[in-house]
């Protein structure tokens, strides 16, 4: 952006206008990077909530300041003799910055809460046998997780709940048909995550979080 011509308090409100752009984008985008981030449970999930409708306020304020900063700068920089295309470049550009910041708050907003409904599985084999045939089932969908997860190895999977109902899952160990539940309940649009760490002889533990 261009400087004007004669500094004053013109300059100024331009630097205003620009940070009311740069502070929402900035806290916003570094919020989701640290909530998404994070290993948290429902509680902590809530207080981020809470969290986000402030800075969602505080950035549409910001905003509202900048596009009313914006229009001082532009008063007072045609009274003080400023480049007509000085001001023209400097305006659009800040004018620019400052309506970016929607879509971008809607983008982080979308992604925070879809986040959120995402079910994270982790299974582990921490015996000495492997773990063949390991499929899972969840209200609205099932899938084969690996065909055989060998001895210390573990995989991740990502599933979304469209109904009511327990998390279960099938397997086969040392020859034996296996199974049990992960979650006793979820439901749409709930998410969380859980450990399942497989010890042998069809037994297993779970973590949830």
């Amino acid at each position: 952006m261009r400087g004007d011509s004669q500094p004053g308090s013109s300059s100024l409100w331009l630097r205003v206008a620009i940070a009311c752009g740069v502070l929402p984008l900035v806290v916003g985008v570094v919020s989701l990077i640290v909530f998404l981030g994070l290993e948290m449970s429902w509680d902590a999930i809530g207080g981020w909530v809470h969290a986000g409708v402030w800075i969602l306020m505080g950035g549409l304020a910001l905003l509202l300041l900048g596009f009313v900063t914006l229009g001082v700068y532009l008063v007072t920089g045609r009274r003080r003799g400023v480049p007509g295309r000085d001001l023209a470049q400097n305006a659009l550009m800040t004018l620019l910055l400052l309506v970016v910041n929607f879509p971008v708050a809607l983008a982080c907003v979308w992604i925070a809460a879809d986040s959120v409904t995402v079910y994270s599985l982790t299974f582990k084999n921490d015996s000495s046998e492997p773990v063949e045939d390991l499929l899972v089932t969840w209200p609205g969908g099932s899938d084969q997780v690996t065909g055989a997860l060998h001895s210390r190895e573990s995989v991740q999977f990502n599933i979304r709940v469209t109904g009511e109902g327990p998390i279960e899952y099938t397997s086969v160990q040392g020859g034996e048909a296996c199974g049990g539940v992960v979650s006793g309940y979820v439901t749409t649009n709930l998410g969380g995550a859980a450990e399942v760490t497989f010890t042998g002889d069809c037994e297993f533990t779970v973590i949830e979080r």
